[in-house]
């Protein structure tokens, strides 16, 4: 109980492991892809939990003392806090942790480079627009992948119910 709060790793190779862990994460989320964070299945559940079990370690040096473990978690999360502020505040940055939107769909077509890029299969992507309630992509004017994973469409008919309202806010407007 008396080595419960006694750090057996220097503080400054606790914070250290952390920040290294962290950002190697980061780095490997990035180039994973998109699309894998859009969905969460079984199989991505059981990697995450075995990915924090091999790292955890590496976290605290194989100190078990509890103030380790705080210091590791606390770490982890002030790097945490840190890029969403860094994030807010620098487009570099944000560009970096979260890519911009990329385009699979435009006028009906899928644009096969992007999927490529991001490792998805005609299926993968047949399967969010039926979860979006889209039945196909002759339906979808343009869709993107969006840096959290997730696919936003705007069908035609979406696109021409606007127009029509604008058309009628015209016509209001000149009347």
């Amino acid at each position: 109980m008396s080595d419960l709060f006694i750090l057996q790793t220097p503080l400054i190779e606790l914070i250290l492991r952390a920040v290294v862990v962290y950002s190697f994460l980061l780095l490997v989320m990035r180039i994973i892809g998109r699309h894998e964070f859009g969905q969460l299945t079984p199989f991505d559940l059981i990697l995450l939990l075995i990915i924090s079990e091999s790292i955890s370690q590496a976290l605290t040096a194989g100190d078990d003392s509890l103030l380790a473990g705080l210091v590791s978690a606390s770490t982890l999360l002030a790097l945490s806090v840190l890029v969403s502020i860094g994030q807010y505040k620098s487009k570099r940055i944000r560009q970096i942790v979260s890519p911009d939107a990329l385009k699979v769909i435009e006028d009906g077509k899928v644009i096969e480079k992007s999927l490529r890029r991001e490792l998805m299969t005609h299926d993968d992507l047949l399967e969010r627009l039926r979860a979006r309630g889209i039945a196909g992509v002759e339906e979808v004017r343009i869709a993107y992948i969006e840096s959290d994973g997730d696919i936003s469409a705007l069908t035609y008919r979406e696109t021409d119910r606007y127009r029509r309202a604008a058309s009628a806010e015209e016509e209001k407007k000149t009347e």
